[in-house]
């Protein structure tokens, strides 16, 4: 009789046991982030250390209390934004002295998100001298990110994106890529420039595939709509940012239901009108609602990619998508605001594709909760009342002195 009592306490004793031993576990400690420009801070059309200090990525690892180095940059910053013109690659640019602000450059470094690249890029493209190449913003960026002070060291390797993550030996890996594809297409209108699903699916296979390792706990985000951003306007907000009513700026620019406007547009539209200028949009201001369905279409089947691929690898997915959708059908609070993700809405920097401070902040707290939920964590999430306050982005929106006044120097 007594052995049979015995089974019973020490099964209710070894189940719990057993279930710990079983249940996933997180390590933070070599937190490694590859992706293009969102996750790298990219905001108000360049990468500068004024947006870097809160992305994403840093603001994770602030509340996950782990080292998070990353390159910064100084005054103008570095990069493109598509949907906008190129500028020339000169650095050091206007308010640079060292160009990176992290000078002596970091040894290495963490966040490897770079704007402007692809994800085939992440597999196949290193940093490459010179330093500067006055043709090539973006292996100008990849030299000034990765290879820097490796190419002005004498027979350092330069690795490219995913090779360096591989050697940090990583136990937590963000993925953030395929978000510049989107936004190229979007921009120029032309579906043909995003890659095509297989070889986009195999790419990033390769990649999870690269970073897998014992222990490693790897993060996939899906890719946002480009039309849930702040850089597209519909018909029935452009009153809001041109001074006409809407019938007079459908009729003067000759405007098809569900038709977009781009940022450009809106800025030659409103300067036209202002002035009583004849109506004129420069190339590509218009976006028909055909294109949009076809890039979104197109944008959906890349997601379908990620999320096979991560639930190949064993990945978890932070769904972007989603979140971004959200924002733009529902807007964010924070605080006494309320962000939106129209242009100068507040969520989104001046570019309209890139969020502020407290936009990063609202992603970290999101996949931050993803892992309190999935590892039972318990990280502290962000105080969005508390970061809105002094976010370039919402300094920018049309709400702001409505709703705080600006602060003094």
């Amino acid at each position: 009789m007594r052995m049979r009592c015995i089974y019973p306490i020490a099964l209710s004793v070894l189940l719990p046991v057993l279930a710990a031993a079983q249940q996933p576990t997180l390590n933070p400690t070599n937190f490694i982030v590859l992706g293009e420009g969102l996750a790298a801070g990219m905001a108000d059309f360049s990468l500068k250390d004024v947006y870097q200090d809160k992305t994403f990525p840093n603001q994770m690892a602030t509340q996950m209390n782990v080292a998070f180095p990353q390159p910064e940059f100084q005054g103008s910053g570095v990069g493109n934004v598509p949907g906008f013109p190129a500028l020339p690659v000169r650095y050091p640019g206007p308010g640079q002295t060292t160009v990176r602000a992290d000078f002596p450059p970091q040894l290495f470094i963490f966040n490897l998100s770079i704007p402007g690249l692809r994800l085939a890029d992440s597999l196949g493209r290193p940093p490459s001298p010179p330093l500067v190449q006055e043709q090539d913003m973006l292996q100008t960026v990849i030299n000034l990110t990765l290879g820097y002070p490796a190419l002005i060291l004498k027979n350092q390797p330069l690795w490219n994106q995913l090779q360096y993550a591989q050697q940090m030996n990583p136990t937590l890996a963000l993925i953030e890529l395929g978000y510049y594809e989107a936004l190229d297409a979007a921009t120029s209108g032309d579906v043909t420039r995003l890659p095509t699903p297989s070889a986009f699916a195999s790419n990033y296979a390769a990649i999870l595939k690269g970073l897998s390792g014992s222990g490693t706990v790897l993060v996939a985000t899906t890719i946002p709509n480009p039309f849930d951003t702040g850089y597209f306007t519909p018909i029935s907000g452009l009153s809001r940012l041109v001074p006409a009513d809407t019938a007079t700026i459908v009729s003067a620019y000759g405007l098809q239901p569900g038709d977009v406007v781009t940022i450009n547009g809106i800025n030659a539209m409103a300067n036209q009108m202002r002035w009583s200028e004849t109506p004129h949009l420069p190339p590509g201001s218009v976006i028909g609602s055909t294109v949009q369905t076809q890039i979104t279409s197109a944008v959906t089947a890349l997601n379908s990619s990620i999320t096979s691929a991560a639930q190949a690898s064993g990945a978890l997915v932070e769904d972007l998508n989603a979140l971004f959708h959200t924002v733009r059908t529902s807007g964010l609070i924070a605080g006494s605001y309320v962000l939106t993700a129209d242009h100068l809405g507040g969520f989104y920097s001046l570019d309209g594709f890139y969020p502020g401070w407290t936009g990063n902040a609202f992603i970290a707290n999101d996949i931050l909760n993803l892992f309190n939920s999935k590892y039972g964590m318990g990280y502290p999430t962000i105080s969005l009342a508390g970061i809105v306050q002094n976010d370039p982005a919402v300094r920018h929106s049309l709400q702001y002195s409505s709703v705080i006044p600006p602060v003094q120097p």
